[in-house]
């Protein structure tokens, strides 16, 4: 990230913060690299954020190299100090700062599973787009290796997690969960669809996952999406449950367009048969069949 007049105020005094945390602990040994993460890294910072700063070690630290840099810091801990976590919550003068910790090679890892294997885990898809976003701190020689690694986005992995999104789909009733006035139900139902279309979304645009924190930023930036996909999504949160689960159901079948589109062999219309299958209401009782000839 360039420093430019485009940079938050809230953004660039964090990242020279961050500089001088580095400054105070590049020589550790058995460290490799370190590198600013979160909202921070990807210029989304506010005056409620804190800062990220990402360890990677030889070796995991031991408990007492954590505590020392927490006291070269002057910092205190914002929770007990959690011996079994990688990571530590820190306070600088009420500021909080969140360092983690991990070994190269576990990081390298990781790496190797999403772009060579396809591995579709959440947490690991999340790490490539922390790498893609991270500043260097220390050691720019290494994270400028996993930048490039993790700047390959296979299709092979777009295919899979679009099509195991789509068999995630557990509940699409979002019209009979408004009309029986249950909004806890209704809005964790409307949430969990929304964060579907949003994994869809950017497998079709081949960008690893930012998490929902930066769901509507990320969506502004998508090439691929429903026309006006983020002012819809809001909308639905704005609007009567019975108004946002007629208007969230299009969304999502322009979605399957999509799908369809960039990736023919993705088989979508199970789905569309679910959507299409919506229950319906019966106010008296029914018969059988046979009763009814009989």
């Amino acid at each position: 990230m360039d420093f430019n007049d485009s940079i938050s105020p809230q953004t660039l005094w964090r990242i020279r913060f961050a500089r001088q945390v580095a400054a105070q602990l590049n020589l550790l040994p058995g460290l490799q690299a370190m590198a600013i993460g979160g909202s921070v890294a990807r210029g989304y910072a506010d005056a409620y954020s804190d800062l990220e700063i990402m360890f990677f070690w030889e070796e995991q630290p031991a408990d007492d190299m954590r505590q020392s840099i927490a006291r070269r810091l002057g910092a205190r801990y914002l929770y007990d100090f959690q011996r079994q976590a990688r990571e530590d919550n820190l306070l600088i003068d009420r500021f909080q700062l969140d360092l983690w910790h991990n070994t190269v090679k576990a990081e390298e890892k990781i790496i190797q599973n999403v772009v060579e294997r396809f591995d579709t885990d959440l947490s690991s898809l999340n790490f490539l787009d922390t790498l893609q976003a991270c500043i260097p701190l220390y050691g720019e020689s290494l994270l400028q290796r996993w930048k490039n690694s993790a700047s390959v986005y296979p299709p092979g992995l777009a295919v899979k997690l679009i099509t195991q999104v789509l068999d995630s789909f557990d509940d699409l009733q979002l019209y009979l969960h408004a009309l029986r006035e249950n909004p806890t139900r209704f809005y964790q139902s409307l949430a969990n669809v929304q964060e579907k279309i949003f994994l869809i979304l950017l497998a079709l645009n081949r960008r690893y996952y930012p998490t929902l924190k930066w769901m509507y930023p990320v969506l502004s930036s998508l090439a691929i999406k429903p026309g006006q996909v983020e002012r819809r999504m809001r909308r639905a949160f704005q609007v009567l449950p019975v108004q946002a689960a007629s208007e969230t159901t299009p969304l999502l079948i322009e979605t399957l367009d999509l799908v369809e589109y960039c990736f023919p062999q993705i088989e979508c219309s199970a789905l569309r048969r679910r959507l299409d299958a919506q229950r319906q209401p019966h106010t008296g009782p029914i018969t059988l069949p046979n009763d009814r000839q009989a």
